[in-house]
């Protein structure tokens, strides 16, 4: 036995997490699953921020896992000093593998484990709905100093390949995955419903998710306006924060939404906010493979999104849910009008949704894949 295989063998492996920041998102999200349910006879977890450590950093933290701020990449997405201080703490802290997410930590990081002398493991979260020369360009470079690209859905991994000419053998899909307790509420329908203080006999719609462009909220507030001039009694649940969150007050203001669309910010119950809903709705323009769709498919929950991504792969042929154009206002609003048109085919929709989560992208499923990924480059 060679003697990176013997130190594999006999002491964990010490893997890197890289991100620029951790505030409450996805990608972040997946991070904690990954951490919780690691191996850890086989794999000691480090997790760097290049920023700040934000929101679910202070959770990391908590759970007792190291955490190391660089406080750069502070000025846009070039910095100079960040490749020398990842070589340090790469050294220092004796790291096996690096492995990072999202563009700003997949360029640095992968500078860097190559400077070091470690192999790169680089996560790539979202669809290339926007393509920039530059970042195509600097991806094919560093795609010959990475031992594997992981790719959150299919439709990802087609995009790696036909825009970074990366070979396909370089890709592995890992689908994006939930962790189903968060999922769970204790809570009543009404209970639920109560502490929100929706009036009984009201229909609850809700999304999860940065309040961001992406996310297309402004095409659900402007459906909701139409359901509601054809007289459905219909609250909003928006769950997250971000850059467009007054945009989005505004424009439900201006349609007299206000007392409907209903701002929650970044919440940790998600559960208890699942059990208040009717409907989920993920309204994205563009997206791998959403975890909150996920989520509220593992609660029980009667889907609809937009026809982004990898939501295809998880709902099928409206066998698991109900898809619409991205960014159609009407067919939006006519698909959530049909929903209710039939409640019981809803119910059954959502069962077989909720199953079919709950047997395929679970966070014990992805973080397997993910250690077999981690073993396989270590060895090479």
């Amino acid at each position: 036995m060679d003697r990176k295989l013997s130190a594999v063998a006999t002491t964990p492996a010490r893997i890197l997490h890289l991100f620029v920041t951790l505030p409450v998102g996805g990608a972040e999200n997946l991070l904690l699953s990954i951490l919780r349910k690691l191996d850890a006879e086989r794999f000691s977890s480090f997790v760097c921020c290049i920023g700040e450590r934000g929101e679910l950093g202070d959770q990391i933290l908590a759970m007792g896992f190291p955490l190391a701020e660089l406080h750069l990449l502070n000025k846009g997405g070039r910095d100079g000093s960040v490749v020398p201080a990842l070589v340090d703490l790469i050294r220092r802290e004796r790291i096996d593998l690096v492995h990072s997410h999202l563009y700003h930590a997949n360029f640095y990081g992968r500078l860097a484990a190559r400077k070091a002398g470690v192999p790169a493991v680089a996560s790539i979260h979202n669809t290339y709905t926007r393509h920039k020369l530059h970042r195509q360009l600097a991806n094919w470079y560093l795609a010959r100093h990475t031992a594997a690209l992981i790719a959150g859905s299919e439709e990802i991994k087609q995009d790696v390949v036909r825009y970074d000419h990366v070979p396909e053998s370089l890709v592995e899909v890992i689908p994006n995955s939930v962790d189903l307790v968060r999922s769970h509420s204790e809570l009543s329908r009404e209970q639920a419903r109560e502490r929100l203080r929706i009036p009984e006999g009201a229909t609850v719609l809700g999304t999860v998710g940065r309040l961001e462009e992406q996310k297309g909220h402004r095409y659900l507030i402007e459906a909701l306006f139409l359901l509601r001039q054809r007289g459905m009694d219909a609250y909003l649940l928006l769950v997250g924060d971000g850059r467009e969150a007054q945009a989005l007050k505004a424009l439900s203001a201006s349609l007299g939404l206000e007392r409907r669309v209903m701002f929650l910010g970044t919440r940790s119950d998600l559960g208890d906010l699942f059990r208040a809903m009717d409907l989920f709705i993920m309204p994205s323009l563009w997206e791998g493979l959403s975890l909150a769709m996920l989520s509220a498919m593992a609660a029980g929950l009667p889907v609809i999104a937009t026809a982004v991504g990898g939501v295809w792969q998880v709902l099928g042929d409206d066998e698991y849910g109900f898809s619409v154009p991205p960014g159609d206002t009407a067919a939006l609003a006519a698909r959530i009008e049909a929903c209710f048109a039939k409640p019981e085919e809803m119910v059954r929709i959502a069962a077989k949704g909720q199953g079919r989560v709950r047997e395929n992208y679970s966070d014990e499923a992805m973080v397997r894949r993910l250690e077999a990924v981690y073993a396989r480059v270590l060895k090479s």
